[in-house]
This record gives C-alpha cells, sequence and structure tokens, in this order.
C-alpha cells in the first residue's frame, strides 16, 4: 500500500506498507542514491512478521524534490522520519533499520527529546551520526602525540574527500546523473563488492532521484559534519551492524560509540558498504533478534536485564 504524509516543512513524503498488519512494525529508511527500493531483498525476509514500513527520502521517487540545498539538512531527515511514523503508527513504538544518510537522520531524531518514546530499537548499517563522526576524526586528530588514534582520524577523513565534490552545485548532479546511466554505480557493486546483479535493486529513475537528492551533502558536509554537538546522546537499545570492508565508514570510527549510546549491540560483518543488498538475511536476521531479546528483556524481573555494549554477543 503506498500513501503521502506531509513533513513539518510541507515535503510529501511517499510512504510503502506491506506485510503482517498485526505485526510490530519496522521502519526501513534509505541513504543515497539509493530508494526504498534499496530494501527489496530484505523486506520479504521480514513480512511474515512485521509490519514493514519504508519511504522515499527527500529528492527520491514519489517525494517531493525541494529546490533549496537547506531542506536537506539530517534535522529535515528526521522531521520525515517523525511525520512517517505519527502517520503509519500514531501511539506506537517502532524499530527502525537505516542505511548510509538514513541511518545518519535517524541518529539525529533520536537526539531530540522524547525520542524513545516512539522508538523501540535502531538497527544502523554505514551511517554513523554526523556528530559522533566529528568527535572521532575531530579529536583525534588533536592527539598528534598517539599515532594510532591521530592516524586513524586522518585516514577516516581522507576517505571522505569525496563529499567535497558531491557539494559542488550544478557540477555534481551533471556527474551524478552521467555515472549512474553509465552504469558505474552497478558496477562497482558487482566487481568491487561482489553483488550478483539479481541482488541490486535500484528504482528506473535512479539517475534522477540520484541527481536530486545529491543536495545531501551539500546541506550537511560542511554544516553538521564540521559542527557537531558534544552531548548526542541516544536512550534507545542500538544494534550496530559494522561492515568491516565499507571502503567509505571504516570499524574503528565506533569504537568508543558506547559513550552516546550505553545499549549498544556491535556485530561485525564481511561486507562493504551495500550490505542490504549483499547480506538481506543478515539485515532480517539481526533485526528480528533485537526485537526478540528486547521482548524477553522486558519480560524479565526487575533488576535482571543486562547492559550488552560488547560485539557480536
Amino acid at each position: 500500500m503506498q500513501r503521502f504524509v506531509d513533513s513539518a516543512d510541507g515535503v510529501r513524503i511517499a510512504v510503502y506498507e506491506e506485510g503482517n498488519l498485526d505485526g510490530s512494525v519496522v521502519v526501513l529508511v534509505h541513504g543515497w542514491p539509493d530508494s526504498h527500493a534499496l530494501w527489496d531483498g530484505v523486506v520479504s525476509l521480514l513480512a511474515d512478521r512485521f509490519r514493514v514500513v519504508r519511504y522515499d527520502n527527500r529528492g527520491v521517487g514519489n517525494t517531493d524534490v525541494p529546490k533549496p540545498v537547506s531542506a536537506y539538512t539530517m534535522a529535515c531527515f528526521a522531521d520525515d522520519f517523525a511525520a512517517v511514523v505519527d502517520a503509519v503508527a500514531p501511539g506506537q513504538r517502532v524499530h527502525v533499520l537505516g542505511h548510509d544518510w538514513g541511518s545518519a537522520g535517524i541518529w539525529e531524531y533520536l537526539g531530540r527529546p522524547g525520542a524513545s518514546e516512539r522508538v523501540a530499537s535502531f538497527t544502523s548499517v554505514s551511517g554513523p551520526s554526523l556528530h559522533h563522526l566529528n568527535r572521532f576524526i575531530v579529536d583525534n586528530l588533536k592527539r598528534p602525540y598517539t599515532p594510532r588514534l591521530f592516524l586513524r582520524g586522518l585516514a577516516q577523513l581522507l576517505r571522505l574527500t569525496y563529499m567535497g565534490l558531491f557539494c559542488i552545485p550544478v557540477l555534481s548532479p551533471m556527474l551524478v546523473r552521467a555515472a549512474v546511466r553509465a552504469g558505474l554505480l552497478n558496477r562497482m557493486l558487482r566487481v568491487r563488492d561482489g553483488i550478483p546483479t539479481e541482488m541490486i535493486h535500484h528504482s528506473e529513475a535512479m539517475a534522477t532521484d540520484a541527481a536530486n537528492s545529491v543536495k545531501v551533502y551539500g546541506a550537511n558536509v560542511f554544516n553538521t559534519l564540521w559542527s557537531a554537538r558534544r552531548d548526542h546522546c541516544v536512550d534507545v537499545p542500538v544494534q550496530l551492524i559494522v561492515n568491516t570492508t565499507d571502503p567509505f565508514v571504516r570499524p574503528y570510527i565506533y569504537d568508543e560509540l558506547a559513550r552516546w549510546a550505553p545499549r549498544l549491540w556491535p556485530r561485525d560483518i564481511k561486507a562493504g558498504h551495500w550490505s542490504p543488498m549483499s547480506h538481506p538475511h543478515v539485515m532480517a536476521l539481526t533485526v528480528t533478534g533485537l526485537v526478540e531479546h528486547l521482548a524477553a528483556e522486558t519480560a524479565m524481573p526487575p533488576g535482571e536485564a543486562v547492559n550488552h555494549s560488547h560485539r557480536n554477543p
């Protein structure tokens, strides 16, 4: 079922619902340059048990395409998520699985007061909080006397230099559109990440969608990424799927994440950036496993619940 939801600034969000209408709600949030189609391989694995909700981010698919770059900040992404959840699951707490910029937008939402009243759990894939990423890079670059940490901060910064190109108006949409139409992304997914063609899920309008929504870089790279909050703490259970061969987001940036998200379950998998396509079963199993764990934990007598912040429990 498709419906439309108005966000706080009037942007109309295209929302898609399927699965078990009596089940708990799982919201899937995609990043750039993807659409809700990113989750095609995951939805079928969740639909028997959960009511699955996914939507196209602003600038993508049947969702509106606002013109100002400022309409693509993570605060706007957080507003979109809030509007979708209020519309599809009023009064309920939902479980969330987010990837890339979609995950970053959920991190932004979770830093708001009362977020834990709407979100029961969050599974994050290759999309760190921009605030936490800032703290990792900046704090480590201030530690030249600790070579290991300094070099890690520098290495992660260098891996993000491509974002500067995506911030250039006019040029970046042209280059993105041309690259997608030439099949460069799909070739990279097949050759570098080893994802079979039949597991690559993109919309037919991907070139246009990617060109329209590339503004997410200009709206956030020099705004949020380089001027971050130091108090961005999250009080919901967070499951972190760490793609160990992701060339853009290195695993070590999460080493101190428990400082901001104390109820944390890191899970390492040998995968590249687009693991929702290459490992859909892992996505489905980890979300289901966390939902079951939290349900069992809720059923424990007071005082028996435990804090998990270690890898691969």
